[in-house]
Formats: structure tokens, C-alpha cells, sequence
């Protein structure tokens, strides 16, 4: 019986005959003028802002953060638009005319507070691609927050068109030495609670103690802007946000959450609660209102870009000063009146986890949305599915309260007003009865993200 020559013998055989007549023919069966090289048989996609940004960070991380012990006072610009649309008619009225945006802005003055720190940026030089890190620290006078920088670096903080300028992990800085770098990412001190243990009379206590550790956070900048890594960014950022809303529908449906307008329904399947709506939200209460009074598109692709180049870290530690947090601003009450209310969504205990994690914060949003719905629906009956300013009914609810948009439409109603969202409150710089300003303003971004289609 033959027996097979062994596999490994075979495949040398086969090499070598591959090798001849691939490499022993090339010279008089491949021209050299017309024939392809590996690298153009190959598609390479250049590297981008993204490849730059996912790079490991461990030199950054290893930067000793720290937070000074003492609140200092500081002061910083906020801006406003007013409608006055001359200079004469701005100076008349006391307004400060912007000469670059052609707007007339009213300035006050906003009294904050804030420890100085140490901080670890990454810096990035545009024309060779390399990075460095280094560590900065902040300097508070009454004026504001300043960078102390190592020797060769000048770094400036940069007023945005609001006026904030010193916004933590998220502040827009500008380097200047050395020229073509820009600040890419910061490593960011922030105060944690963490459990600890000790032995008292021979028992175990257990406490908790605040400790300083350093958040990873890629703060925007000019240079996202540019068209090379606005694109990128925005689609990334589109694409994210998209993925996460869908995945928040998708969890309800596999988790059974049921409706309490239609029990024989899934909140998921109830027309109303479109997931565009929860595609635009974080893009309604991140986007600035008086930035976007100047660019809107502008303003939308900044939250899209932050978005882009965070993913699920954007927002994940922000709260106002009225307790809101996370990229959809949920409040203490409200979240924890949702997740008692749909014990089978399975949302997160703790209301700073879950309001920082987006997909948890996505179903919840979901979820007060359904709970909203469900009030329009006992106060005004079948009709409201079919109104074409459901949509808007109910982000108002969302960013306010129901009761407000319940008030305005009874009075658009009963007293025959032309517009909903003005009823109550049509000159007033706020409203007593009808929607607050902030919700109209609220609604003014939401009217646009729907002209335009967006994100």
C-alpha cells in the first residue's frame, strides 16, 4: 500500500513550485510599468481623529492628579440674545454689540466657585502627529481660572460664545507654545466615594470617604471643527447615539415593560413614543440655547462631536446645579418616580449610575415619556394620539412638567389662543401659568432638529 508523503514535506514541495512559477516567470510575464504593487492591492484607510483618540492612555492616566482644599470665588460672562438687530438700537438699549456675530448680547455676571487642581492634558501636534503630556495646574482669581503650564507651554482657556470658560473636564482650551498643538484629551480629578473599613472594639465598621481619582475625558475643541474631523466626528457621534436608542427600545421590548395607557401593549410598541424624539434629546439638553440663537447646526454638531469622541463617557459625571444630571438631565425625583414605577425595565438603584449610564438613562427617558403620555391621554382623551404636536406636547412635559403644557393647551382651548406654547406666558420673560422659558427656548431647538431632520 503507498503511503502519503508527510504534510509537511507536501507543503514545501508546494511552496516551491509556487516560488518558481510566480518568481522564476515575473520578469517576462508582469510588466513592470503596468503591473500592481502589494500596497496599491491593498486599501488602507488613513488614520483619522478617531485612531488618534482610541490610542491607550496610560502616560496620561499615570499624571497625579489632585484638587486643592479651598473654594475660591470667581466671575465669568454669561450671554443672552436680545432682538435689537442695529448697533444704534444696542447701544440705545444698553446691550453689548457683537461685532463678529452682528448680534446685540446682554451681559451679566455669574459668581462661581471652584478648588484649584492639577490636571494631565495630552497634547497633540497637528503637523508631525506626535503627543506628549504633561501637567498643568489652575490658578483662580476673581476673573476667572487660568492654566500655569510647564516652561514652552502657554495654554489659554477660551470664552465660548455663552461666555463659560472654565467648564472642568469639558473647558475648550487653546495652546499657543508650542505653535500647531492642541489639547486632545485630560485627565480630570473629581472627588469619588469609595467604601473603607475599620476595626472598632473589635468589630468591623464599614464607612465610606471621599477620594481624588483622575477621569479620562476628551474635552471639544477648535480642531475637531475643522472639516477633516467634524465629518468623522459627527458620524461617529450620529452613529452612537442611533445605536444606544435602539438598544434602549430593543431592552424594554426583551424586559416586557407594558404601557399604562394601552395594557395590552409594550411601552416600545405605543406609536407616539417615536425613537426620534430620544435621538434629539441629548442634543435638546446639552445644545446651549444662546449658541444656538447664533449656529444651530453648529451647536448640534458640537454635542454630536463630544459624542463622537466620548461614546459612553460624554456627560457621564455632569450635573447642573439643580441636581440633573447625565446627558438627559434627569432629576433625583423624577428618576426614582420611574424606576419605582416600572420595576420590570430594571433600571439602575443608585440615581448617579443611572442617570451617568446612557442606556439605562435612554429607557428611563423612554419610560417618562410613557408616563407623560399617559396624563395628555386622561386629561384630553383619544384625540391628543392624533394631534401633529404630540411630539412637542410631550417634550415639553419632558423638559418642564405635564402640568404646564396642560395649562397652556386648555388655554389655547378655551380662550382661543393661535399658539400653544406661548399661551399664558406671551411676553413675560417667564411664565406663571404656561410653559417656562427654558421650555420655550427648549422647544425653538426641538422645532429646528425637526425641520432639518437631525441628528
Amino acid at each position: 500500500m503507498k503511503r502519503s508523503p508527510p504534510v509537511f514535506v507536501l507543503l514545501v514541495f508546494l511552496f516551491a513550485v509556487a516560488s518558481i512559477s510566480v518568481f522564476g516567470n515575473m520578469s517576462t510575464s508582469i510588466s513592470t510599468d503596468t503591473a500592481p504593487t502589494i500596497a496599491e492591492n491593498i486599501s488602507l484607510q488613513p488614520p483619522n481623529i478617531l485612531n488618534k483618540l482610541s490610542e491607550k492612555d496610560d502616560e496620561l492616566a499615570r499624571v497625579p492628579v489632585s484638587m486643592g482644599s479651598k473654594e475660591i470665588v470667581y466671575y465669568e460672562n454669561r450671554y443672552t440674545i436680545l432682538s435689537y438687530k442695529t448697533q444704534a438700537e444696542c447701544d440705545q438699549k444698553r446691550g453689548l454689540w457683537d461685532n463678529k456675530e452682528r448680534v446685540c448680547k446682554a451681559s451679566t455676571r455669574k459668581r462661581l466657585n471652584e478648588q484649584e487642581m492639577v490636571i494631565g492634558l495630552k497634547l497633540l501636534n497637528t503637523e508631525t502627529k506626535e503627543v506628549q503630556v504633561i501637567a498643568v495646574q489652575t490658578k483662580i482669581t476673581a476673573n476667572g481660572v487660568s492654566i500655569v503650564a510647564p516652561n514652552g507651554y502657554q495654554i489659554e482657556i477660551v470664552e465660548r460664545p455663552n461666555g463659560i470658560r472654565w467648564n472642568w473636564w469639558n473647558t475648550l482650551y487653546r495652546v499657543v507654545a508650542p505653535a500647531n498643538t492642541v489639547v486632545i484629551k485630560n485627565n480630570f480629578p473629581r472627588k469619588e466615594t469609595e467604601p473603607v473599613s475599620r476595626i472598632v472594639r473589635g468589630k468591623v465598621v464599614r464607612e465610606t470617604k471621599k477620594v481624588v481619582k483622575g477621569f479620562l475625558y476628551v474635552p471639544h475643541s477648535e480642531y475637531f471643527e475643522l472639516e477633516e474631523n467634524r465629518s468623522i466626528l459627527v458620524e461617529a457621534g450620529t452613529t452612537y447615539l442611533k445605536g444606544v436608542v435602539s438598544k434602549a427600545f430593543n431592552t424594554l421590548r426583551e424586559r416586557g415593560v407594558k404601557s399604562k395607557t394601552f395594557s395590552n401593549k409594550l411601552v416600545v410598541d405605543v406609536e407616539a413614543l417615536s425613537p426620534r424624539f430620544f435621538e434629539r434629546l441629548p442634543l435638546l439638553e446639552q445644545g446651549d440655547f444662546t449658541e444656538f440663537q447664533l449656529d444651530p447646526q453648529k451647536t448640534a454638531e458640537r454635542v454630536l462631536i463630544i459624542l463622537g469622541a466620548n461614546r459612553e463617557n460624554a456627560w457621564k459625571h455632569t450635573c447642573n446645579r439643580s441636581d440633573a444630571c447625565g446627558w438627559v438631565q434627569f432629576t433625583p425625583k423624577t428618576y426614582r418616580n420611574i424606576r419605582t414605577g416600572y420595576p420590570a425595565a430594571q433600571l439602575t438603584v443608585d440615581f448617579k449610575d443611572g442617570a451617568g449610564d446612557h442606556l439605562n438613562s435612554i429607557m428611563s427617558a423612554i419610560l417618562l415619556h410613557s408616563d407623560n403620555l399617559d396624563v395628555l391621554f386622561k386629561k384630553f382623551g383619544d384625540k391628543i394620539l392624533n394631534d401633529p404636536q404630540l411630539e412637542k406636547y410631550l417634550a415639553s412635559s419632558y423638559n418642564g412638567a405635564p402640568k404646564w403644557v396642560h395649562n397652556s393647551l386648555s388655554a389655547t382651548i378655551s380662550r382661543g389662543f393661535s399658539d400653544w406654547i406661548t399661551a399664558l406666558s406671551p411676553t413675560r420673560k417667564d411664565s406663571r401659568g404656561g410653559l417656562r422659558k427654558e421650555t420655550r427656548d427648549f422647544m425653538i431647538k426641538l422645532d429646528y432638529l425637526i425641520q432639518n431632520d437631525l441628528p
